[in-house]
């Protein structure tokens, strides 16, 4: 069982979440006793701005990544078009007013904030990604530091108080103790005798599976093929990633080599959500590839966390593997959650016009294995 703190500190994360994802407000505080009123700045307007202000007691902030900040200025310096840029807030010119230095925001007084590690900006930051909001905030400090006033304010205006140190272990709480809550057989074209197996941690959050195929977890460093949700590749057949080709190809191969086990995790869009996606999709439209689409959206280039996947494997007795992949990055995760990577298993898959920038990308920038006479 977990731990009651860290169970509980979970479970107000999500909370706080739900309540962002509606457009609501939250109060979140450091463990010094300062504290802040913040909302996602997606769903603001210049009414809502003056509105957090007066509610606060103080003057609006407009919180930004320091990936978004960058890209604000390295648009600016490219001339790149505001619509294709700016997405968090409708101040546009007023935003990149302020990226050539300017301290406010025009008449609205709205200073912008980058996130500092360990600060409200980036405690704030971080639960919007977690809630697959866009890592935008308009935020206004409370002017006092009496914890039992702060939360007296907040009964009385109904608002949900996060502490910041509720949020440190979010990611280790949504992958931890992962349990078998379902499985079932599912004939598949590729293998007619595999079954599914669906996981949930004790403590909620989003539901993966695995497909055990032939033989399975039964094999000694079975196949196995960490996969993330693509809707768009898997589900729609899209041309612009190769997610789709590499699911059918690793379950392929493990068909045709005794068996293996496929982690189906719920991380779409290199866990920034389908929405994000398709922003960052229109951002790739206007020329940016899919690295700088993602900061400019104010997200990290990856934001997966592979633990899930590795309590997945625990789970099914799985502490040996040859990992069918050509991302680096989820061999050291796994290893550093004490799976051993016997062996990689390259996936070379024929690119399309559509897919091949988006290739080249990954083995150029986020250091994917792919050999130039692979294609995938």
């Amino acid at each position: 069982m977990h731990d009651t703190r860290a169970k509980n500190a979970y479970m107000k994360a999500e909370r706080a979440s739900a309540e962002l994802r509606r457009g609501g407000h939250v109060m979140l505080r450091l463990n010094n006793g300062e504290a802040a009123l913040f909302r996602g700045a997606e769903f603001a307007d210049g009414e809502d701005i003056n509105f957090l202000g007066r509610l606060a007691g103080s003057g609006p902030l407009l919180v930004l990544t320091a990936n978004r900040v960058k890209s604000l200025q390295r648009s600016l310096r490219q001339g790149w078009p505001a619509a294709t840029i700016v997405l968090a807030a409708r101040h546009y010119q007023q935003i990149f007013d302020l990226a050539f230095g300017q301290t406010t925001l025009g008449d609205d007084g709205l200073s912008l904030v980058a996130e500092r590690s360990g600060s409200l900006a980036d405690h704030a930051t971080r639960l919007l990604r977690n809630a697959k909001l866009l890592p935008a905030a308009l935020m206004a400090r409370l002017p006092f530091r009496d914890i039992a006033a702060q939360d007296r304010f907040a009964q009385e205006h109904n608002i949900l108080v996060l502490e910041a140190r509720d949020l440190d272990s979010y990611h280790h709480q949504a992958g931890a103790m992962m349990r078998i809550a379902a499985r079932a057989r599912v004939p598949l074209a590729v293998a007619e005798d595999a079954e599914v197996v669906m996981f949930r941690a004790e403590i909620g959050g989003e539901d993966h599976f695995a497909v055990l195929i032939g033989k399975g977890a039964d094999l000694d460093a079975p196949l196995v093929r960490l996969h993330s949700q693509c809707i768009t590749g898997d589900v729609l057949g899209s041309l612009k990633c190769d997610c789709g080709d590499q699911l059918q190809a690793a379950m392929r191969l493990m068909a045709e080599n005794g068996g293996g086990v496929l982690i189906y995790l719920a991380q779409e869009g290199r866990d920034i959500g389908l929405l994000n996606k398709m922003r960052a999709y229109a951002l790739q439209d206007n020329g940016l590839d899919t690295v700088d689409a993602n900061h400019a959206l104010g997200f990290d280039t990856d934001e997966r966390v592979f633990l899930p996947a590795a309590r997945i494997l625990d789970a099914l007795g799985i502490t040996r593997l040859r990992l069918i992949t050509n991302n680096p990055d989820k061999i050291s995760q796994l290893e550093q959650c004490g799976i051993k990577v016997e062996e990689r298993v390259p996936l070379s898959l024929a690119s399309n016009p559509h897919n091949e920038d988006y290739l080249a990308t990954k083995k150029h920038r986020t250091g994917h294995m792919i050999a130039d006479k692979d294609k995938g």
